[in-house]
């Protein structure tokens, strides 16, 4: 099943370029809205100063995938666990996972990619090493599971990948560092429950992954994707149905509807935050199931987005991102929905063992509506 789409011309416009303080608010805007409700306007501090710590760390370079070598290897830079769950993390544990990594397996990294944007662990790790962040994500939307993300490498059990993570505080003896060697199953098990144990998350770097592979399995042009799409809502200022409107077209999404939480269910476990969130609009009710971050929308009972569409959430007054943290009964909000055809996604989603773990503890039908070729 091929789902290719042809993002080389703006990924082209990427090649050499530098970030700047502009283009991390770019980065930021998009970056929110694309984590599916992982990510929002609570979080906004946060994602900065990792991006500002970026810019301060070095230079922080794009580069388009076509300008690496075939052969040149590159690191997945990401968070394991529950991102509503970011307490015992910084900074400092995005590029101590890196390098863990590369003193395990001996990787001279060509380029960082993030498993999905915000992407702004892997701007802290290119700087630090002094590589580019590739045009490329593991996915150009937020995805619950390491597997979701793993670009063709679970369907491929007699693969081994080298996962690494870091987080806690040094001086409390919580401090935490973690590798696993193995295929993609085993190792992200085991890279769960460490996030488990630091409190819900962990900082993570993966690898090493060939230029060639990931060319043929990764988001191609995630990044160029997220920029743009982040240009475009500052550029409609904090109005929400400027913004709004800006953002349908762009993703060429439809506004699935405006109303206000009327009930939330979501609860924290093992590494996943699952459960729903109703959203009364008018006459109708929306309702959006979680893991982690939104995997499925409905309309009345009747299936209307499904991940690996895009499933997002703003303030219908600003326009701003909010993550499924802050939908509290009675908040008003508008939620966006977009085919999986109009945004970069990765190989990992196409894969149907990806979809069991995640269906059972939602308890919903996830795979058939996400790989129906016609959806």
């Amino acid at each position: 099943m091929s789902m290719a789409l042809d993002f080389s011309r703006v990924a082209a416009q990427l090649s050499e370029r530098v970030a700047g303080k502009a283009m991390l608010e770019a980065a930021l805007e998009a970056g929110l809205l694309l984590s599916a409700g992982g990510s929002g306007r609570s979080s906004v501090v946060r994602h900065r100063q990792i991006g500002e710590a970026a810019l301060a760390k070095g230079e922080v370079r794009f580069a388009s995938i076509d300008e690496l070598e075939d052969s040149g290897q590159l690191i997945v830079a990401t968070g394991v666990g529950a991102p509503g769950q970011a307490k015992n993390v910084g900074p400092e544990d995005c590029i101590e996972a890196a390098k863990l990594l590369m003193r395990s397996t001996g990787l001279k990294p060509a380029g960082v990619i993030p498993g999905h944007v915000p992407g702004f662990y892997a701007w802290l790790q290119a700087a630090h090493l002094g590589v580019p962040v590739a045009d490329v994500a593991a996915n150009g939307r937020g995805h619950p599971t390491v597997k979701m993300g793993g670009m063709g490498f679970a369907a491929r059990p007699d693969l081994t990948i080298t996962q690494a993570g870091a987080g806690g505080h040094g001086g409390s003896g919580s401090r935490i560092r973690v590798v696993a060697e193995g295929n993609i199953a085993v190792t992200s098990s085991l890279m769960r429950h460490a996030a488990v144990q630091n409190d819900g998350l962990i900082m993570a770097a993966r690898g090493p992954l060939s230029v060639s592979w990931v060319r043929e399995h990764g988001a191609v042009g995630a990044i160029s994707f997220q920029l743009a799409l982040g240009q475009r809502m500052i550029e409609a200022e904090a109005n929400g149905e400027r913004r709004i409107e800006a953002i349908v077209d762009f993703t060429r999404g439809t506004l699935a509807g405006i109303g206000v939480v009327s009930e939330k269910a979501v609860a924290y476990k093992d590494g996943f935050e699952t459960g729903e969130v109703r959203v009364r609009c008018g006459q109708s009710e929306l309702l959006l199931g979680i893991c982690n971050e939104y995997m499925t929308l409905s309309r009345d009972g009747e299936r209307i987005a499904t991940f690996p569409d895009l499933i997002a959430t703003v303030d219908p007054q600003r326009g701003d991102a909010l993550s499924i943290s802050e939908l509290e009964p009675r908040t008003p909000v508008a939620i966006i929905i977009a085919s999986k055809r109009n945004f970069p996604i990765g190989s990992g989603v196409l894969d149907p063992g990806v979809y069991p773990e995640v269906e059972t503890r939602m308890g919903v039908e996830i795979a058939r509506y996400a790989l129906d070729p016609e959806a």
